[in-house]
């Protein structure tokens, strides 16, 4: 896909209803230990329209199982959270491709739709070009 579909949606007055957005959010949730495997293989993907974000987590829940020691003292563990925005049925690609890429891994997945997708500043980035 081109790298114009990750441009920003166009901003509306406060009293007009938001343009929907084609665009969905992959949250994939991960052992630190495993952070450059998928980080790795997602800027290997030249030219994809993917935006992404890594993130350090104090996680907790069904994705998240605790290490015997201090993670149970603790109550969470230390994990790295991948954000990706892009198209849908370019999430929808990626949870195939990275479900395989980390077979085994402790950790998952959620997808949600974003609702707006907008820059703060008022061009938006040259294509091809890189943050």
């Amino acid at each position: 896909m081109p790298d114009a579909d990750l441009h920003p949606m166009p901003s509306t007055p406060s009293d007009e209803t938001p343009v929907a957005s084609p665009l969905a959010c992959l949250t994939v949730l991960l052992p630190s230990a495993t952070e450059d495997r998928l980080v790795d293989w997602l800027l290997a993907r030249d030219g994809a329209p993917i935006e992404f974000s890594v993130h350090a987590v104090a996680a907790r829940g069904p994705l998240v199982r605790l290490a015997p020691g201090d993670e149970q003292v603790r109550g969470h563990a230390q994990r790295v959270e991948v954000k990706l925005i892009a198209p849908r049925p370019v999430i929808d690609g990626l949870t195939r491709d990275i479900a395989r890429l980390m077979a085994g891994t402790p950790g998952g997945y959620w997808v949600m739709p974003v609702e707006h997708f907008a820059a703060f500043d008022a061009a938006p980035a040259a294509p091809g070009a890189r943050a």
